[in-house]
């Protein structure tokens, strides 16, 4: 494993340490938006993760005006208030617990956004209906994300949960955009997309000494 990734590691949870054990609240803007976001809460701050940002760059490609968006995962809400800004026509934040559903509908108030449905779900369990874009920001690292903040799921297994599943939720000419980086497990993440026949294109970026990736996948 590239020494870097130990060291990025490392590093990620000596933060999220702190920030837990202090019960910090971090307040933040991104792109334009204002969010407060709780010690239990992921953190997209650009300066300790790449991933948030390399996934706003892709959906900034696209037109998301009158679109009907999935965030799958909302953490802090931040992609679906994005969505919505840019003009959504509907928009369905998930998240397995509860309390972050009510923090990212506290972001989307701030912000001003009122169309957003927030539904407790585990990946796809509690999605209903066909959507233009689905966007995915979640677990990658089996260090960084246990399996009680990630429904159960290991990595491996959030994979197989999301590629068997994700067709049965996009319009036929819809994408799923998700992130993936090589803190990950990466030989079981690309065997896992070879299994289910998924259609990808894959964009990659270099930041803290290691890659993070893109995927545009189709039906």
């Amino acid at each position: 494993m590239n020494i870097n990734v130990n060291n990025y590691i490392s590093k990620w949870l000596l933060c999220e340490e702190r920030r837990i054990n202090n019960n910090v609240i971090i307040n933040m803007e991104l792109a334009g938006i204002n969010l407060s976001i709780n010690p239990n809460v992921f953190l997209p701050d650009p300066k300790i993760t790449h991933s948030t940002s390399l996934l706003l760059k892709s959906i900034e490609k696209n037109a998301l005006n009158g679109k009907e968006v999935l965030d799958l995962g909302t953490g802090s809400g931040f992609f679906a208030i994005y969505s919505s800004l840019k003009g959504a026509a509907s928009v369905v934040a998930t998240d397995i617990d509860k309390n972050i559903l009510k923090q990212a509908s506290n972001n989307a108030l701030t912000n001003k956004v009122t169309n957003i449905e927030f539904i407790e779900s585990n990946v796809f369990d509690n999605v209903e209906g066909l959507y233009d874009y689905i966007f995915v920001n979640g677990p990658i690292s089996n260090q960084a994300w246990s399996e009680s903040k990630s429904g159960g799921h290991s990595i491996a297994s959030y994979g197989e949960a999301l590629f068997s599943q994700y067709r049965n939720h996009l319009k036929p000419d819809g994408q799923m955009l998700m992130t993936f980086s090589e803190i990950g497990p990466v030989n079981s993440f690309y065997e896992t997309l070879k299994v289910y026949k998924v259609k990808y294109d894959e964009l990659r970026e270099d930041k803290f000494g290691i890659w993070w990736g893109v995927y545009r996948i189709s039906r």
